[in-house]
């Protein structure tokens, strides 16, 4: 009998011992001994909670040292994919583990080499595309794909090098249309098993900002666009399954604008309005009921789908207008979609395009990444079709 009880007071100590280790732990600045060390990524306007009652702020990435009974090694958090980063969420609700092994000097390195490189590489892949879009359209269609691809070799061999994503991409524009299956197919995989390499890599979701870590970004969406609507309807799976599974690309906004697309496909329209919903509906259902976790899962289980629209409707209009230069290419890259759709006559594809565009302007909140890489690859399908 006294085993018994004693055997009924050890249990619920020990299982509540994790938890009741992460309750005594606390964040402390800089990377100290005698805790589990990580980076932390900070957005702006968040205040992440320190020892002692204290809240520290500023945006961007900043060394951080989990301490308290039992944490060692470096942090890893489900939320960001990538050992050794977390977000402020995670370490304020201590959905964090330790026992990490990753070096952090290098992946800091890495990140602040790839940040400083956002803007260059931008020129870099617009002006390879733009010359496409003039002398090669095909080439143009194939370009983002081919992008993306560069940027997943490179990360893979922890490489930031411009010089090398340039000569890659190019390479990759070179191939045939149908190498695009290949493509999707072996980027599904990458997201799946891999998904720091697409987080680390120059193109991809930038994820020092700390509001997106891992998954295809309303940028690669956006350039994913054209070359998942030439392989045509049948190519919608697999298409569909690595951009919007939560395991995967785990992008809601760009799930409803390739359904919205590929629905243009389907000659009757008021059926294919109704399937897009009830795609979309059955697609998230299906991914969270098998252990699916996202943002997307998320919001709609919750019950907040309208709330995001909203919050993001309000972060696209300060992101296309909050500078004067950015509403002006935005205006520009307008009236190049414009120009699209008024050209007649049009190949089905390139309505399809134009759709998928309008519903990933409505769906996410960075309308000036979708004007500007839908305007270069549009007027490029356009020119090819």
């Amino acid at each position: 009998m006294r085993w018994i009880v004693g055997t009924l007071i050890i249990l619920p100590l020990a299982l509540n011992a994790p938890s009741t280790a992460a309750a005594n732990a606390c964040v402390r600045l800089g990377w100290v001994p005698g805790g589990a060390q990580g980076l932390a990524a900070i957005r702006p306007g968040e205040r992440l909670p320190l020892c002692g009652g204290a809240a520290s702020g500023g945006a961007g990435l900043r060394p951080v040292t989990l301490v308290g009974a039992g944490w060692h090694g470096t942090l890893h958090s489900h939320e960001t994919r990538v050992d050794g980063l977390v977000g402020v969420h995670a370490l304020s609700s201590q959905s964090v583990e330790g026992g990490g092994h990753a070096d952090l000097r290098k992946l800091r390195a890495r990140l602040d080499t790839t940040r400083k490189n956002a803007l260059r590489l931008r020129v870099v892949l617009a002006t390879i595309l733009i010359t496409f879009v003039v002398f090669a359209p095909r080439l143009a269609v194939m370009g983002g794909a081919a992008a993306i691809a560069a940027a997943l070799v490179l990360s893979a061999f922890g490489s930031t090098s411009l010089t090398l994503f340039a000569l890659l991409t190019l390479l990759g524009a070179l191939l045939p249309w149908r190498a695009l299956w290949l493509f999707f197919g072996a980027y599904l995989i990458v997201l799946v098993a891999s998904p720091e390499t697409q987080s680390l890599a120059l193109l991809g979701p930038h994820p020092w900002g700390g509001g997106r870590f891992f998954g295809i970004s309303n940028e690669v969406e956006t350039l994913l666009l054209a070359p998942a609507l030439v392989l045509g309807l049948a190519a919608a799976p697999l298409v569909l399954l690595t951009v919007g599974w939560s395991r995967a690309g785990a992008d809601g906004g760009g799930l409803l604008a390739l359904l919205a697309a590929y629905a243009r496909f389907v000659p009757r329209p008021r059926a294919a309005a109704a399937a897009v919903v009830a795609l979309a509906v059955l697609f998230v259902a299906v991914d969270a009921a098998t252990g699916g976790s996202s943002h997307v899962t998320h919001s709609v289980l919750h019950g907040n789908v309208f709330h995001d629209l909203w919050h993001r409707w309000g972060v696209s209009w300060h992101g296309a207008t909050g500078a004067w230069g950015r509403g002006v290419v935005s205006a520009i890259c307008l009236v190049a979609l414009a120009w699209v759709a008024t050209r007649t006559p049009r190949a089905r594809v390139v309505d399809a395009f134009l759709l998928g565009i309008v519903v990933s302007l409505v769906a996410n909140d960075t309308p000036q990444d979708v004007l500007f890489w839908g305007a270069i690859t549009g007027v490029g399908l356009r020119r090819a079709v």
